[in-house]
């Protein structure tokens, strides 16, 4: 697979200097954008806010084998609403986009982002001591989510997290016979 990249962008990539800023994405109830240069940077309309901590980045790989890979994002100096969102479980199967891009003296980004890795939050970790709070966010390609099987489980546990006080599935568990939904 190859890379279309904007000549703006190709023809800065031949300087002997670069300033280069990475710009992470999630998309999760609302989309938050960070970025990992000094300061916050603007691409087309969007914000991404400099946090106070940094941002760690493991080595994506890539592959011709449809196989799962993965990227780890260590970031620390987070706000707590930040990390509430996984506290919470609002970070499940989100996707998550980590793009580079390269900055003239001025801090204007040239040509386009560059896209690194593109895939769904799959697992996270949160380190908290007296003074700071640190968060490991594993993102996995689209693969990842390939096998999951879709769907409600018809059982009275299901039913009642989704409806509580509904025993539509109440004995559910004890029906033996397989049930063939909507054939005669």
């Amino acid at each position: 697979m190859t890379r279309a990249i904007n000549p703006a962008t190709a023809a800065i990539l031949s300087n002997d200097s670069l300033r280069i800023a990475n710009l992470l994405t999630f998309e999760f109830v609302s989309t938050l954008r960070f970025t990992d240069y000094g300061h916050s940077l603007s691409y087309a309309g969007n914000t991404y806010s400099a946090i106070n901590g940094f941002i760690d980045l493991s080595d994506p790989t890539e592959s011709e084998d449809l196989r799962i890979n993965n990227l780890t994002i260590k970031m620390s100096g987070v706000e707590q609403s930040f990390i509430s969102i996984f506290l919470s479980g609002l970070w499940v199967n989100r996707r998550a986009l980590l793009e580079v891009v390269f900055l003239d003296p001025n801090d204007a980004i040239i040509g386009e982002p560059i896209s690194i890795f593109d895939g769904l939050v799959s697992n996270f970790s949160i380190s908290e001591t007296e003074n700071t709070s640190a968060v490991d966010i594993v993102i996995a390609s689209h693969w990842a989510d390939f096998e999951r099987k879709t769907g409600r489980l018809t059982n009275n546990n299901s039913q009642q997290y989704l409806f509580p006080g509904d025993l539509g599935l109440q004995f559910s568990a004890s029906v033996v016979t397989d049930l063939k939904w909507g054939k005669r």
